[in-house]
């Protein structure tokens, strides 16, 4: 299953019923904002969220030990669906195993010979594409992203690098491995917390992080440690599923991750100074959390402080003090350029 509107729109239980009458089904999401998807819907105990796994590495995986590899998707619209499923079956060698897309009334079927086809497209409702013997060619220089509205959202392993500003965008690497793009409005901040990358495995993505909607639901917290997330937002429901709570710094980072957090039932202080790109509409924060806001431009200089003397330049440490506590340093560490805090 990928992405959270596969979850969402109902499309991903639908399948798994579909494909229960044909033997044993595994399920597994892979991407943060599914994780979250997964939760509102109750399906935890369906479709397991314990793999952070690229889809190529999954379906890689259970190549050799399923009948059948079903990748659920809902994208876009038809154009992105298919450059979706290309990019990632241009990273898997899948054989004879049977590995078809199910994507928005649209079913690409991508491997698979003849007999091991039997039966399946019983399963299958909508279009059937059948692409096999098209080999699926990933650029090594370039990247072109499909279904990009201007004025949308670019992020790459997680970071906004910029806006689009065509509905042509492409993304690429010069000699050095320098970020190139067309289509984009930069932002500096953004490139500068990417650092270095590898275009032939980077996820990039455009828009917002869940496009559609659901009622979020809350599990239990396990309350064994503290987390620090600072600039990477969504590995929060991976390294943080065990803290009591997490401290998050930066306006986007903590508001895609506090909603993350809600559903773990993990409350968060978030250090933040209304630098906001507009990425996510949830705004979630389990009881019990602080957002203390800052003078503009302060936000990483009081999470790097806060770093170095909590979390000894890491990210996780054992909890040796309640959030309470925790807020009284942070707040400190603020002085003057306080604005104003929260508490939820």
């Amino acid at each position: 299953m990928h992405g959270p509107e596969a979850v969402d729109s109902g499309l991903a239980i639908e399948v798994i019923e579909r494909t229960a009458r044909m033997g044993r089904v595994e399920a597994r999401v892979g991407g943060a904002t599914a994780v979250a998807a997964v939760i509102d819907a109750g399906l935890e105990d369906v479709i397991s969220t314990a793999s952070k796994e690229l889809p190529s590495v999954a379906i890689t995986k259970a190549v050799g030990d399923s009948g059948l590899i079903l990748l659920v998707n809902s994208g876009k619209d038809r154009s992105s669906s298919l450059a979706f499923g290309r990019l990632v079956m241009s990273r898997v060698q899948a054989g004879r195993t049977p590995v078809v897309q199910v994507d928005n009334g649209l079913n690409v079927i991508w491997s698979g010979d003849d007999e091991a086809m039997i039966g399946i497209r019983d399963v299958l409702q909508g279009e059937v594409l059948d692409l096999r013997g098209q080999r699926p060619q990933e650029g090594d220089t370039d990247r072109k992203l499909s279904g990009v509205r201007p004025g949308e959202n670019i992020w790459i392993n997680g970071h906004v690098i910029g806006r689009a500003v065509s509905e042509n965008v492409v993304i690429s690497q010069g000699l050095e491995g320098e970020l190139m793009t067309q289509g984009v409005e930069l932002k500096a901040t953004g490139i500068g917390r990417l650092g270095s990358f590898d275009l032939r495995t980077a996820v990039i993505r455009s828009g917002q992080v869940r496009r559609t909607r659901a009622k979020a639901r809350s599990l239990r917290s396990l309350g064994r440690s503290i987390c620090l997330i600072d600039h990477c937002a969504e590995e929060s429901v991976y390294r943080c599923r065990d803290a009591a709570y997490v401290v998050t710094v930066g306006d986007d980072t903590s508001k895609i991750a506090s909603a993350l957090l809600y559903r773990l039932g993990i409350p968060v202080i978030a250090i933040t100074d209304g630098d906001e790109d507009g990425i996510s509409y949830e705004e979630l924060l389990y009881p019990g959390s602080y957002v203390f806001r800052l003078l503009p431009g302060n936000d990483d200089q009081v999470g790097a402080e806060i770093a170095r003397l909590y979390f000894a330049d890491g990210n996780r440490i054992e909890v040796k003090m309640g959030i309470e506590e925790m807020a009284e340093r942070v707040r400190a560490a603020c002085g003057d350029r306080l604005l104003w805090e929260r508490r939820f």
